[in-house]
């Protein structure tokens, strides 16, 4: 039994080296390059694929959520 939590634990730290972003940190980083805005909140979110869901606020009242890949770095706006 020992040797299957082993591997569990081994394709668990696999897929977490294959992603691009790892951290709700790095999130937070991609998401300012885009756009501008205050951040209200980032969670993680498994959206078909791993990813992190960042919301938004501008200087003018919108609030707004966008969707990180954690896969390819891609950022979408809902």
């Amino acid at each position: 039994m020992a040797s299957v939590s082993l591997l569990s634990s081994a394709s668990n730290n696999n897929k977490a080296n294959n992603l691009l972003v790892k951290s709700p940190q790095q999130a937070v980083q991609i998401v300012k390059r885009h756009y501008n805005g205050k951040i209200l909140r980032v969670q993680s979110s498994n959206k078909g694929a791993p990813g992190y869901r960042v919301k938004l606020v501008t200087q003018d009242g919108q609030v707004f959520s966008v969707y990180i890949n954690a896969k390819t770095g891609s950022v979408s706006r809902n």
